[in-house]
């Protein structure tokens, strides 16, 4: 009788909160390597894939983060309060009953460091080091834990070519520079202005006498205009916008010729590819460096990282507000042509990979090659996206 009593406690304190679902992790041939039971699971890094799960201890459910790898064997158990993910070759977690972050390994190992309450992330970009923070101030630790830069700045948590924006906690006026990742001011912090700025193609913002301006990595300005207040640098071209409600926005030349004329509402910078995303009457379409229109002007939203999600999107404009899954919308290819998505409702992001997870109008989920061809048969309740060779799909 206990023993029933103690089973139907158990059951009854687990209903009450998010339930264990049954996914399934899948090669890209569509075939099971194993199943695990888990309210969510999150993409592999480093050969670790994040799960945040029930586990049943000793008569009393467990519910956290942990790490399992490739063969679905826990490798970090699941009693984690916070976890991010392996980007690198460790990572920020926080436990149960602590208000601070501890630095692990993907054996779990904790490795020693400052007790940190607020931290950045190692991203796979930037592995080797990390942004903390102590009373506001940040400063940055490296993979063994070590802190190689004081916490003393404010500003970027990210490097961009080598070098962060940062400015001294204790500056009156706020001034900025640029650090390296040893920690020495390659530009001194002399640039008064509002906030970060980063090096793309060797240059970057900066304030000087209340003006916007480039600067190459010495500090020196290497161009100023009258035109418009510059807001980037990339592909040769420099981004402004010319009205005093942030309007009119165009792109320069190094030469300081309008390249493409000033008669945007909105333009977001050019991508690696060379498009960029720009506004007239509230509607988005594509242009290229030359100001050639790619996409038309009849989108709410356009997606245009084709290397990232295997295609180029344009969301129309409704009223009822849908969400991105239930909005109409246009795919396009490499050559930005429509792309025929009768059979489908949604496809989702390939995330740099091969496979495209779409849901079909029927509700359900499979995966398509970047050339729209079906590859997975639609027929798990949700897909998501593969990395490192699996995907989480599930099968309730």
């Amino acid at each position: 009788m206990k023993t029933l009593v103690l089973n139907l406690f158990i059951l009854l304190s687990i209903s009450a909160t998010a339930k264990n679902k049954t996914w399934a992790c899948i090669n890209e041939k569509g075939e099971t390597v194993f199943t695990i039971k888990a309210i969510n699971v999150y993409d592999f890094h480093s050969g670790l894939a994040k799960v945040y799960k029930h586990t049943l201890v000793n008569n009393k459910w467990i519910t956290g983060y942990g790490f399992i790898d490739k063969t679905g064997r826990v490798v970090i158990e699941c009693n984690l309060k916070k976890a991010q993910d392996f980007s690198a070759p460790v990572t920020w977690v926080k436990f149960k009953n602590q208000d601070y972050y501890s630095l692990i390994d993907k054996k779990g190992n904790i490795i020693p460091t400052k007790k940190y309450k607020k931290t950045g992330s190692f991203y796979s970009f930037q592995k080797d080091i990390c942004a903390v923070y102590e009373n506001s101030k940040m400063g940055f630790i490296d993979i063994t834990g070590k802190e190689v830069i004081p916490c003393k700045y404010l500003g970027a948590s990210v490097f961009s070519e080598g070098l962060a924006s940062v400015c001294d906690y204790n500056s009156i006026k706020g001034e900025y520079g640029f650090i390296n990742k040893k920690g020495e001011e390659i530009i001194p912090l002399k640039f008064i202005q509002s906030g970060t700025s980063s090096f793309h193609n060797g240059f970057a913002r900066a304030q000087v006498q209340g003006r916007t301006v480039l600067v190459d990595k010495t500090g020196k300005i290497v161009f100023k205009t009258s035109k418009g207040n510059i807001q980037g640098y990339n592909h040769n071209l420099i981004r402004v916008f010319t009205k005093s409600i942030r309007n009119g926005w165009g792109w320069l030349n190094m030469k300081n010729v309008f390249v493409i004329k000033p008669i945007y509402d909105k333009a977001k910078p050019f991508n690696e590819d060379g498009y960029a995303i720009v506004e007239k009457n509230r509607l988005k379409g594509l242009i290229d460096t030359t100001g050639k229109i790619l996409i038309d002007f009849k989108y709410k939203t356009v997606y245009a990282d084709y290397k990232k999600d295997g295609f180029y999107m344009g969301v129309y404009p409704n009223k009822e507000h849908k969400s991105l899954f239930d909005s109409k919308k246009d795919y396009f290819d490499a050559d930005f042509k429509i792309i025929n998505t009768t059979n489908y409702k949604h496809v989702s992001s390939a995330k740099q990979g091969d496979l495209l997870p779409f849901t079909n109008i029927n509700g359900k989920t499979g995966y398509l090659n970047r050339q729209f061809e079906l590859v997975i048969q639609a027929k798990y309740s949700r897909a998501k996206t593969f990395s490192e060779g699996l995907a989480w799909v599930l099968l309730e």
